[in-house]
């Protein structure tokens, strides 16, 4: 498969061209070029975590992955700590390694390569995401989210089905909170939205099955007669606007999967929110808590009562400690938006940016930023 990436690749680049590969399925592309005798500079972006050497040593193929890694000129990672298991692993398999500089970009020696090695953290586009927010008809869809579900705090989450997202785990920290605080019964209600995926997969449906049974379980234990009711659940994809809605509407959001790269629903979710009075619930083995770490509340997913503890700091956090942590994370996030992830990895690619390219007609450039900003 890397194969016919490589050839199609091989096709249509030229010489004087940058080819930018993404993701973990096409590690091999760069060694298939270079047998292809492809001089080009080629550049590689992993959005999953790169695991610690001692689960990578595991791996039967290890030095073949780390030859075909090699073949890159540019090794871009997601946070400091991937790029540090790399190195390590580097190190360990690769005798000859050397490893020189410091900051974002390290310069590699190693296996008859030179390489640069960088933490370029992805992000969003906030722009676009605080203006769609901010419309009219997202306030509005926001608005009857409130009225549907009056006099209380919406804790939000939203995820694909996986099993990486830890939402089974997430759903029993919520019935610990309610257990251990039956102060908060009615006075908060978690809409968990669940974006389905890889379905024919039946480790996929186990896991659609088991979150579904215990939104049951909850339900079944906490709804009043009244008609409130603890976990609305949600499972299908939704539009964008209704997306926004719940974004703003969440008062707490819960993002607390076992391991990401990134995780870019914690910074859509921080950008929506326009007026600042609302929590972030974040798992430390996201790679947006290296970011967000001063303004979300960071919890381990595995401490079930641990989570249910924050979610229960963020319900009383008072309203100024909410908004000085949710306005630094959006400070952060707008700074550091996707265009600057763009911006920073070409520099180090090729030390040009996106100035140095044609502007789709979608985007006009802003001589006040960094990167062009959309219409």
């Amino acid at each position: 498969m890397n194969r016919k990436f490589a050839e199609a690749v091989h096709t249509t680049a030229g010489p004087s061209d940058f080819i930018w590969v993404h993701d973990y399925h096409l590690m091999n592309v760069a060694a298939e070029l270079r047998r292809m005798d492809v001089s080009s500079r080629i550049g590689f972006f992993l959005h999953i975590p790169f695991p610690p050497l001692d689960l990578f040593l595991k791996l039967p193929w290890r030095m073949e992955l780390l030859k075909a890694l090699l073949q890159f000129d540019l090794i871009g990672f997601q946070t400091v700590r991937d790029r540090r298991n790399f190195v390590q692993c580097l190190r360990a398999l690769a005798k000859d390694a050397e490893i020189e500089g410091r900051g974002q970009v390290l310069l590699a020696s190693a296996l008859g390569r030179m390489v640069r090695i960088g933490s370029f953290p992805i992000s969003i586009d906030y722009n676009t995401f605080m203006r769609q927010a901010a419309t009219a008809e997202v306030a509005d869809r926001a608005r009857e989210l409130h009225r549907l579900l009056p006099n209380r705090k919406l804790i939000l989450g939203v995820d694909r089905l996986d099993y990486t997202k830890a939402i089974p785990l997430r759903l029993r920290a919520f019935h610990n909170l309610l257990e251990r605080n039956p102060e908060l019964l009615e006075r908060v209600s978690f809409i968990q939205v669940v974006v389905p995926s890889r379905v024919d997969i039946p480790r996929y449906r186990d896991l659609k099955t088991e979150i579904e049974q215990l939104v049951g379980k909850i339900n079944g234990a906490f709804v009043r007669p009244g008609g409130w009711v603890p976990v609305w659940y949600v499972y299908r994809s939704l539009a964008r606007l209704d997306l926004l809605a719940y974004y703003r509407a969440a008062d707490i959001a819960l993002v607390t999967p076992f391991k990401d790269g990134m995780n870019l629903v914690a910074k859509e979710y921080c950008a929506c929110s326009i007026e600042e009075d609302c929590a972030l619930v974040l798992s430390e083995f996201a790679g947006a808590a290296a970011q967000l770490a001063k303004g979300a509340l960071l919890v381990n997913p595995y401490d079930i009562e641990g989570v249910a503890d924050a979610i229960h700091r963020a319900y009383r956090m008072g309203k100024h400690e909410r908004q000085a942590r949710m306005r630094q994370m959006r400070r952060s996030i707008r700074e550091y938006d996707v265009f600057w992830w763009v911006d920073s990895f070409l520099r180090a690619a090729i030390t040009k940016d996106l100035r140095a390219f044609p502007q789709p007609e979608q985007y006009k450039f802003d001589e006040s930023a960094d990167f062009p900003v959309p219409f």
